[in-house]
C-alpha cells in the first residue's frame, strides 16, 4: 500500500513539473530580468508568444492639435481615423475649451464614428512642483460631464513624461517614487470626480523597480498605454509590462511613433515610422499582435504625421489679415467667411475651413485649416464669402521642409466695397 500511494506520488509530482514547464508565460516566473530587451531578430529566434485573443484591446490616436474641432475640415480628417480602425482619440483639451460649444459638438461628431475621446494632459514637473494645475483641469472638466451628460468625457490620458528630468536620470529609484506618489493622487483626484485613468508610460519602468512597478499599476491607473518607441525592441521591451498588466486584470496598449526627427522632442529615425512608410507600420502593429494577441491594444502616435503617411498630402493653416475702417484701417485679424478654396495652378480646388480660435496662446488667432495639399504648387486664394476680396496677388506655395507635415501661410483680403489695393 505504501508502495502504492508512493508511486501515485511521484506521479503527481512529475505532472505537476510537466504542467509547469507548459504554464503560460502569464505565472509567476514570466518576468525578463535582461538589462535590455532583446532585439527583433533575437526575440523571433526564441519563438516566444503570449497570445491572449480573449479581448479586443482598443485603437487609439493621438492629437494634441486643435485639428478635430474644426467642423467644415472634421468629414475630410475622419478618414484617417476609420482607415486605421480607431475606436479612442486621446485629444489634449485646454481648460477654456470645457465652457465653449466647440467641446461638445467635437464628441458628438466623433461618437457618430463609434469614437470615444479621452482627455489629455500631463507636465512632467508635477511631482516636484504639485497638482495644482491639474486638479483645476479636472474640476474644469468635472463640470463639463455635469453639464453635457450626453456626450461626456469619461477617462483621462496622463502624460507626465518625469523620467525625462536631470533629477530622475540621476537617481532612478527616487525619481520613480516620487512620480508614482504624485500618479497615486493624480489617479484619486480623477476617481472622485468620475473618471478613469490612463497611464502614459515608457517602456523602463519595469527595470527600476519591479515591485514599485506592480504598486503603479495597481494604485495609479485603470489602463496603461506604453510608449514603445524603438523599432528594433519593440517585441520584447513591453513583455514585462503586458503579462504583468494581464494578471492584475489592467487593459494595455503598446504606442507606434510616426513623428518625423526631432531634437526637442527627443524623436531619432530608431524610433519613428514615419521615414518606413504606412506598410512597415501596419506589418508591425500586425506582427506584435502575433505574439501579443488581439487583447493588446494598438496606439498611433499622432494624428498629423499619420494624416501624412495615410494621403501622402499635407495640412495648412491659412492665416488672414484684412483691412477694416472700423479698425482704423489697419491691418488685422478677420473672419473673411466660414470657408475658403486654394485653387491649384492645374485647376484643383483644396478646401480649407475656418477654425475656432486657439484658446491655447494669448493670440487667439484666426485661421483656415486646408486639408490635403501638395507642395511645390501654386495655389490661388478663392474666398466663398462676397463680403471681401483677395488683394494678395502671390501664389500660396508650401515648399518642401525637413520633418515638415502641416505647413503655414497667410494673405491679405479688404471689404469688397473697398476700392484700396494692397
Amino acid at each position: 500500500m505504501k508502495k502504492q500511494l508512493y508511486g501515485v506520488g511521484l506521479l503527481a509530482a512529475l505532472l505537476t513539473v510537466l504542467l509547469l514547464l507548459a504554464a503560460p508565460a502569464q505565472g509567476a516566473d514570466f518576468w525578463d530580468c535582461g538589462e535590455k530587451p532583446a532585439d527583433n531578430w533575437t526575440f523571433r529566434q526564441q519563438k516566444r508568444s503570449a497570445v491572449d485573443d480573449a479581448t479586443q484591446g482598443r485603437r487609439s490616436m493621438f492629437a494634441w492639435d486643435m485639428y478635430f474641432f474644426n467642423s467644415g475640415a472634421f468629414p475630410s480628417l475622419s478618414k484617417v481615423l476609420t482607415a486605421y480602425q480607431i475606436d479612442r482619440v486621446y485629444q489634449d483639451i485646454p481648460a477654456p475649451y470645457f465652457q465653449r460649444s466647440e467641446l461638445p459638438d467635437m464628441i458628438e461628431r466623433m461618437e457618430r464614428l463609434g469614437i470615444q475621446v479621452t482627455a489629455l494632459t500631463g507636465d512632467r514637473r508635477w511631482p516636484e512642483e504639485g497638482l495644482e494645475e491639474y486638479k483645476e483641469w479636472i474640476d474644469a472638466l468635472h463640470e463639463y460631464n455635469k453639464a453635457h451628460p450626453f456626450h461626456r468625457i469619461d477617462a483621462v490620458a496622463l502624460d507626465v513624461e518625469s523620467y525625462t528630468l536631470s533629477s530622475f536620470k540621476q537617481e532612478p529609484a527616487a525619481g520613480f517614487a516620487a512620480y508614482v506618489r504624485c500618479m497615486e493622487k493624480a489617479y484619486q483626484y480623477a476617481h472622485e470626480r468620475d473618471l478613469q485613468v490612463v497611464q502614459i508610460v515608457p517602456t523602463t519602468l519595469d527595470a527600476i523597480d519591479r515591485r514599485q512597478f506592480e504598486w503603479f499599476l495597481e494604485h495609479c491607473c485603470d489602463e496603461l498605454s506604453i510608449m514603445n518607441y524603438y523599432k528594433d525592441t519593440e517585441l520584447a521591451a513591453i513583455w514585462n509590462e503586458v503579462l504583468t498588466c494581464r494578471r492584475l486584470g489592467v487593459p494595455v496598449e503598446t504606442i507606434f511613433e510616426t513623428m518625423p526627427v526631432n531634437s526637442y522632442y527627443s524623436v531619432t529615425k530608431e524610433k519613428t515610422y514615419f521615414y518606413s512608410g504606412a506598410r512597415a507600420l501596419a506589418n508591425a502593429a500586425e506582427e506584435i499582435q502575433r505574439v501579443y494577441g488581439s487583447s493588446l491594444g494598438i496606439g498611433y502616435h499622432h494624428f498629423e504625421t499619420m494624416y501624412h503617411l495615410y494621403t501622402n498630402l499635407y495640412l495648412a493653416e491659412i492665416y488672414p489679415y484684412a483691412r477694416s475702417e472700423s479698425d482704423g484701417d489697419r491691418n488685422g485679424q478677420m473672419e473673411v467667411g466660414g470657408r475658403l478654396n486654394l485653387r491649384s495652378e492645374k485647376g484643383g480646388l483644396v478646401s480649407a475651413w475656418l477654425s475656432p480660435p486657439n484658446l491655447k496662446t494669448h493670440a487667439s488667432e484666426y485661421s483656415y485649416l486646408a486639408v490635403g495639399v501638395r507642395l511645390n504648387t501654386n495655389y490661388t486664394i478663392v474666398l466663398d464669402s462676397g463680403e471681401y476680396r483677395v488683394t494678395t496677388t502671390r501664389p500660396v506655395r508650401f515648399q518642401k521642409k525637413s520633418g515638415k507635415v502641416v505647413y503655414t501661410e497667410s494673405f491679405h483680403a479688404e471689404p469688397a466695397a473697398s476700392g484700396q489695393k494692397e
